[in-house]
């Protein structure tokens, strides 16, 4: 192989992940699930936050001030509750995933 120059160049890497020394890398329902939730959390307690702190706002603005602060809630909706919704809907399907993933234990088959 050559680079751009002209100059030999060594392969890259493949993208497959390593083996490690459990056998690979496993992501665990908990772990799926925790990661999104907490997220979604976060980005729901920021949203409520500074939308409280605008409305609060509101009694001491003139008109022009009230729309200004109409026009910051509404960018705040805009811009936060897309990823809210979005952490949300990927915590639900990894805590669906953990319950659907193995199917309930059988009693062992007697052998006549």
């Amino acid at each position: 192989m050559q680079n751009v120059a002209g100059m030999g160049c060594a392969p890259g890497r493949g993208r497959q992940p390593r083996a490690g020394a459990a056998g690979g890398r496993h992501v665990t329902g908990a772990v799926a699930f925790a990661g999104p939730a907490l997220a979604a959390v976060v980005a729901a307690a920021l949203t409520l936050h500074l939308m409280a702190e605008l409305v609060f706002r509101l009694p001491d603005a003139d008109p022009l001030g009230v729309l200004s602060l109409l026009a910051g809630m509404a960018a705040v909706l805009v811009t936060l509750m897309p990823f809210t919704l979005l952490w949300a809907c990927r915590a639900q399907r990894a805590w669906s995933a953990v319950w659907h993933a193995a199917p309930p234990p059988r009693a062992p088959a007697r052998i006549p």
